[in-house]
């Protein structure tokens, strides 16, 4: 009788402590799903998925991960956690118009992994959708197998927190203003890094461009220096590492700008870009490696003005 008189005693403590814990503490799902006839509503299970990633985002945890159960176009969204988008075996659609399609706003601690995505700006002719994938703020961001297309910037790395790093591997990149811009969003970041591998950049009006002055607007604007901004305020490493990437039949296949700009080339194939292949402004730098890539049948190359040896390991017996 006396514990059920302490139970009866402690019931409403614990019913206030419910009430104060928000309910999406109970809610979140190391796994979600979304599916094309998913519901919002719903909780984002394998049986009862969401709709969009907005909708599923915030049923998952902190470092979970979002799979496509099946095909459809999941819309636009905002990442500001720890989180894995994966779709890659089957057709997890992104279509959004005259809008960013993925903002990554997360903590300078955060890791966010996309992964076979058709990122899809509509339209046909001048792009009138901004962003792709645009990252702002995250410790590491990594981009696998997607398609980018018809944006103002397919990416755009403008990193706010310090220590970004960006890797983009085996992606389809085209129809852009600007395929891929890497640049400081502010003068407080030491420096931001991104690692290109495999990837397919072309029929953009810029494939890669670099600036260490940052971009020339929160959506950088390719008609003018590929993107990249004049010197000012901002003045910080921009540091783009290809390797292994074919940048065709741009106007501009790479760009830099600024002494601090600094791309490093390797085993690419930078072709048929009708107005640069390799453009240097400012002062940038672009290193080659041993073996260097296949600069050829572009309208007009600053040749590289650097160079970084590449050395082979091999273990003692």
């Amino acid at each position: 009788m006396a514990k059920a008189r302490w139970t009866l005693k402690l019931s409403p403590v614990l019913v206030l402590i419910a009430l104060a814990v928000p309910s999406s503490a109970f809610g979140q799902a190391t796994r979600t799903w979304v599916s094309g006839v998913g519901d919002d509503v719903n909780p984002c299970s394998r049986t009862a998925p969401c709709k969009t990633f907005a909708g599923a985002i915030s049923k998952t945890a902190n470092g979970g991960e979002i799979n496509c159960l099946d095909p459809g176009g999941f819309g636009g969204v905002t990442i500001t956690k720890s989180l894995t988008i994966k779709c890659q075996y089957t057709e997890g659609g992104v279509l959004v118009a005259q809008t960013n399609a993925i903002v990554v706003n997360a903590a300078a601690t955060d890791k966010v992994t996309l992964r076979g995505l058709d990122i899809n700006g509509i339209g046909v002719g001048a792009p009138t959708s901004l962003v792709g994938v645009k990252v702002l703020s995250a410790a590491r961001v990594t981009l696998i197998d997607n398609e980018i297309y018809r944006f103002k910037a397919g990416v755009s790395i403008q990193p706010t927190s310090a220590a970004t790093r960006v890797l983009l591997v085996n992606n389809h990149i085209h129809d852009n203003d600007l395929g891929v811009f890497n640049g400081p969003g502010n003068n407080t970041i030491t420096s931001t890094v991104a690692t290109l591998r495999y990837n397919t950049i072309h029929d953009n009006f810029c494939g890669v461009a670099t600036g260490a002055f940052g971009a020339n607007g929160s959506t950088p604007t390719a008609a003018n220096n590929c993107g990249t901004s004049a010197a000012g305020v901002i003045d910080k490493t921009a540091a783009t590492r290809l390797w292994h990437n074919g940048i065709h039949d741009n106007s501009f296949g790479v760009y830099g700008r600024g002494a601090n700009a600094v791309t490093d080339l390797g085993w690419n194939e930078i072709t048929g870009n009708t107005t640069f292949g390799l453009r240097r402004l400012d002062g940038a730098i672009t290193r080659t490696t041993t073996p260097v890539s296949n600069i050829l049948s572009n309208a007009a190359d600053d040749p590289p003005n650097g160079t970084i040896g590449i050395s082979k390991y091999r273990r003692a017996r």
